[in-house]
């Protein structure tokens, strides 16, 4: 028989583990950062315990620590640790893009200009959170198009550790039209379905992004 109640809270679990993750990723929780169950449920509007399961999820999974007090923290991460992503990134995302390269159609490179826009017009406007926020759905619709979903839970998975140190790209007081990869050239090598310029473009743009980090946050 069915638990349909188990499923229920199993399913709202889920659905606060895809929040904790985003924010993960684009970087609106920084290393070192405690998160408090209560404030988490409070701010989703749901109880603290698919919160908790959520929570917990992600120390299973690395994403997140937990102390003997029962609180929750955003790992630090040390240099070796990021280089070491760094590379793993470069592998799996170059994976990604190669493969999305012999994918292309018209169609796909209108959509992928048109979520560039929406990432330059966030860099213009000097906004970080939506900067972060639509590079991220210009990247992983690249690597949707690479059809091979495993593949991309992996590199979500790098994602999610690393993307903390993210919101040391744009620090304060920067302008951050200077600061961000330019996708030009990944896009128009994508277009030509050309897989090693598209592989060298998307190498660049990590290297890019990790150059930056190192100096603010390592520094």
């Amino acid at each position: 028989m069915l638990d349909l109640e188990k499923a229920q809270r199993m399913s709202l679990t889920m659905q606060v583990e895809v929040s904790l993750k985003s924010a993960l990723i684009v970087g609106a929780l920084r290393p070192g950062a405690r998160l408090i169950t209560k404030e988490i449920a409070d701010q989703l509007g749901t109880s603290i315990t698919p919160v908790r399961e959520a929570l917990l999820r992600l120390v299973s999974s690395g994403a997140l620590n937990a102390t003997p007090a029962q609180a929750f923290l955003v790992p630090e991460m040390s240099l070796e640790r990021y280089q070491e992503i760094t590379q793993l990134r470069k592998q799996l995302e170059g994976m990604a893009v190669s493969a999305a390269s012999s994918q292309m159609t018209p169609e796909k490179v209108d959509e992928l200009r048109k979520l560039l826009d929406a990432f330059n017009d966030a860099i213009m406007s000097g906004d970080v959170e939506q900067a972060l926020l639509t590079n991220r759905k210009f990247r992983f619709k690249i690597y949707e198009y690479a059809e091979m979903p495993t593949l991309i839970n992996l590199i979500e998975q790098l994602w999610v550790r690393i993307g903390p140190c993210w919101s040391y790209l744009y620090p304060e007081n920067v302008n951050i039209r200077t600061q961000h990869p330019s996708y030009d050239d990944l896009i128009e090598a994508l277009s030509r379905g050309d897989e090693l310029a598209s592989l060298q473009e998307i190498c660049k743009a990590i290297d890019t992004g990790a150059n930056v980090v190192q100096k603010k946050y390592f520094s």
